[in-house]
């Protein structure tokens, strides 16, 4: 009997051997972990031949990493580094991510016969067409970390926006009147740019100047359109990342039809007076075919995330994006159900928000699924924490009955904002067509809201994508009483491009060392002036530096502060002791004027010296603790005897000396137990 038993044992091993090797086809299951669940899955049913479209990750980046990095203009456009900048730190504008794919796996890899159809440098990974034979040798390699499916989403045709379209012949409206007293003659399309007031923002000069929009759809079939003369003449960049090549226009024998992108792009850009003039007319474009509209292919993810890669790679400020991926069919393993939606899980999603964290204003469309009782009806990456999903309403200003709904699956509120995605006018479709048509869906709400983004960015090009977003919020209709239906509500694109606007604080101070009161001016200085909550425990809400001049004055200006709201002043000086503002104080109109010498009382707990006419800050804080005390005079007599010279902590006086002279005023003050005085 115990023979038998060791007998069935090892049968029972060998027939699970036998399984493992046969779903995932290699003759070494040892490496079978590097294969994802998913792809496990789809491998048994696969077929003798039969292809996959899969993810290829690798281990590292291969040699020479850092060098790479020691050059940031190797590997992105200046113009990707200047933006940046308002995200990421001098020293770290470009990381690991951005090293390319090491090109010496690549090429190993070609020889078990596949060919690449993306590179991936954010993620380190490309995506290629594999079966099972060529499955098992990819695994094989050290250099490969796993293997998993490209997810896929297959469009429904039944979707609102793809119901046949009236064509509108175009007419000579320049005479026509907008019915109300605006620059620009919009048309029939005054009606989805007067709900979001897009015209008052438009007569006041902001039209998405200066700002690199980047279109991802399904190609564009009407380039020629005469309401994209303005875009071309500015020039554009395009590429093809379903067919591999620079012409986003229909081919003959290529895959994929563009006229949702002929529509989506007027939406954003689109100028022809008297028809049809969109948010962002002025706005410069690069233009992605992400979507191949083939009835019997699906969507695939490694489209949008090369694209996002390219867009970024070239600069781009802002991505339009009106597409969702997500399939209401819950067994298939190929595509993301609603159970994904929270912000982490999709691939996509998590490629959106590395674009964000790039400096690139990400907008979505939340999608055509309509609502649900229980549970979101979102596609990704619209579910991105930091990407902006776009619903639609009605020229009533109601949530159209087709635009899906939230909350994200971690509770975040979802969609963002809505702007008008029914019966939207947009440019006519088909080579040739200088008509225009209407139709419906959130996939026309989206490039409006992002044409408000370009708007925002005109009016301040120095706002991250947080802050956009956040004023956006502010501007909608909804922003006390957001839910998951509306979310913040219809945005406003001119209270959007005021409140955007950098807020200046025109300030005078004087530094007690600095000031010489017989010449009544001041040596100048930099100061740091901290823009603080009038609340516990008074968080830091923006910060400048500026140069305080001869006469005490100087101007900051500021992107993270609102008008009306009330701001403590916070000045800080190498030397001079921490200074706030008596009560907290408001920008009217963008502007606020505060001038601490006027009087005593205008510090908070009155916490100045006066210095012939003028009150001035203590000087003496070398070491910036809030106190002028015994350590401090010790740094100054150190220096002091050392002889030194330049710009010095110790310097009370600005003479770029540190003598005696610095330390009478520290010791003063030191005698008197001066302290800063907070709220």
């Amino acid at each position: 009997m115990r023979k038998e038993f060791k007998y069935f044992r090892i049968s029972l091993l060998t027939v699970s051997v036998f399984f493992l090797l046969t779903m995932t086809g290699s003759n070494n299951f040892t490496n079978s972990f590097k294969v994802s669940k998913n792809l496990s899955f789809i491998m048994k049913d696969l077929q003798e031949n039969e292809k996959v479209l899969i993810w290829i990750s690798f281990r590292d980046k291969g040699e020479n990493v850092s060098t790479l990095l020691s050059f940031p203009e190797r590997l992105v456009t200046q113009k990707s580094l200047d933006r940046r900048k308002k995200v990421k730190p001098l020293n770290g504008l470009v990381d690991h991510t951005d090293i390319p794919v090491n090109i010496n796996y690549i090429n190993d890899l070609k020889r078990t016969g596949i060919e690449v159809k993306n590179k991936s440098r954010w993620f380190n990974r490309i995506s290629c067409y594999a079966d099972k034979e060529q499955i098992s040798q990819i695994i094989s390699e050290d250099f490969v970390n796993g293997v998993d499916l490209v997810m896929k989403f297959k469009k429904n045709y039944n979707d609102i926006e793809f119901q046949e379209q009236n064509n509108i012949p175009e007419t000579d409206g320049n005479n026509n009147s907008n019915g109300v007293q605006y620059v620009l003659n919009y048309g029939t399309s005054l009606t989805q740019m007067e709900l979001i007031n897009a015209p008052m923002a438009h007569d006041s000069g902001y039209f998405g100047q200066g700002v690199l929009i980047a279109s991802f759809d399904a190609g564009v079939d009407n380039l020629g359109h005469p309401s994209f003369d303005s875009i071309r003449a500015r020039g554009i960049r395009t590429f093809d990342f379903v067919n591999g090549d620079t012409n986003i226009a229909d081919q003959s024998g290529q895959m994929g039809d563009g006229w949702h992108g002929t529509m989506t792009l007027s939406l954003v850009g689109g100028y022809r007076p008297g028809s049809l003039i969109s948010p962002a007319f002025r706005s410069m474009y690069i233009i992605a075919k992400t979507e191949n509209t083939d009835s019997e292919t699906p969507l695939e993810e490694d489209n949008w995330i090369a694209a996002a890669e390219w867009a970024d790679s070239l600069g781009a400020d802002i991505i339009t994006s009106s597409l969702g991926y997500i399939t209401m069919d819950g067994g298939s393993s190929h595509s993301y159900t609603w159970q994904w939606m929270n912000g982490d899980s999709c691939f996509i999603t998590i490629g959106a928000d590395l674009a964000v964290n790039k400096g690139i204003v990400v907008f979505n469309s939340a999608g055509n699924e309509g609502s649900h009782s229980t549970r979101n009806t979102l596609g990704a990456p619209a579910d991105g924490d930091s990407v902006i999903a776009v619903g639609s309403v009605t020229s009533s200003s109601l949530r159209s009955s087709f635009s899906s709904v939230g909350l994200s699956v971690d509770g975040r509120i979802k969609p963002d904002i809505m702007a008008m995605g029914s019966n939207n006018k947009f440019a006519g479709t088909g080579p040739g067509n200088t008509g225009y048509s209407n139709g419906s869906g959130t996939s026309f709400s989206c490039p409006m809201s992002a044409g408000v983004g370009a708007m925002i960015l005109s009016a301040n090009s120095n706002l991250t994508p947080m802050q956009v977003r956040e004023i956006l919020y502010k501007s909608a209709d909804r922003y006390n009483t957001p839910d998951r239906f509306y979310g913040y509500g219809i945005i406003d694109a001119w209270e959007a491009v005021k409140m955007a606007l950098p807020k200046t604080l025109n300030m005078t101070a004087m530094i007690e060392g600095f000031f010489d009161e017989n010449l009544n001016i001041m040596t100048p200085d930099t100061v740091t002036v901290n823009l603080r909550s009038s609340a516990s425990p008074f968080n830091i809400i923006d910060q400048a530096k500026g140069f305080l001049n001869n006469n005490g004055t100087v101007s900051f200006e500021y992107d993270n502060v609102s008008n009306g709201v009330n701001y403590y002043i916070q000045v800080l000086h190498r030397n001079g002791l921490e200074t706030w503002s008596k009560n907290p104080q408001s920008f009217s109109s963008n502007v606020l004027n505060y001038n601490f010498t006027s009087a005593a009382v205008m510090a908070y707990g009155d916490n100045m010296i006066l210095k012939g006419a003028k009150w001035t800050f203590y000087s003496g804080d070398v070491n910036g603790d809030g106190s002028i005390d015994l350590a401090d005079l010790t740094f100054i007599d150190n220096d002091a005897s050392n002889f030194l010279t330049g710009y010095l902590p110790t310097d009370l006086n600005g003479d770029n000396v540190t003598d005696i002279a610095d330390l009478l005023y520290a010791d003063n003050n030191a005698g008197n137990f001066i302290i800063t005085v907070t709220p």
